[in-house]
């Protein structure tokens, strides 16, 4: 079994020490090393071949399709590929560079990855917040010239 997730072999580890189990014993068991029972414990699902996975998951009394779907439905959802950059819309988080021009206050805005800002947290704005466009770099909107962040 390839690319077992790391959370799915903490889950070998915890039964293993709730059976008052020791890796070396453990290992003799199955018929396997220890380190690489340990290297298994530790994420590097591809130590222990798909034969000694399936002794082991019986030894512990798991059931490893189970424990890997249950993994699997517990992951965030995978952002869309049209969502590629946002920008954080806090005015004072330090993402945003304040800057004035004239009197007008301005916030350049970094731009980020993902759902949430880096930084602080908050969830991150895709689009413009006035109409709706495509990002742009800098501090407003070339489409309708509005700020992306400003001071309510």
């Amino acid at each position: 079994m390839k690319n077992i997730p790391q959370a799915v072999c903490q889950k070998f580890k915890d039964a293993r020490r709730a059976l008052g189990l020791t890796q070396s014993k453990l290992a003799i068991e199955i018929g396997c090393h220890q380190a690489a029972l340990s290297m298994f414990e530790q994420g590097k699902s591809t130590k222990l071949s798909d034969d000694l996975v399936s002794k082991l998951a019986v030894r512990l009394k798991l059931d490893l399709e189970q424990l890997i779907k249950m993994e699997q439905e517990e992951k965030e959802p995978i952002l869309p590929s049209t969502i590629s950059v946002g920008f954080c819309p806090d005015p004072e988080c330090p993402s945003n560079t304040a800057y004035t021009v004239g009197e007008r206050a301005l916030f350049r805005i970094m731009l980020q990855k993902g759902i949430y800002c880096a930084h602080c947290g908050e969830v991150l704005e895709h689009h413009c917040p006035s109409c709706g466009a495509t990002l742009n770099e800098g501090a407003c909107c070339s489409m309708c010239g509005s700020p992306y962040v400003s001071r309510m």
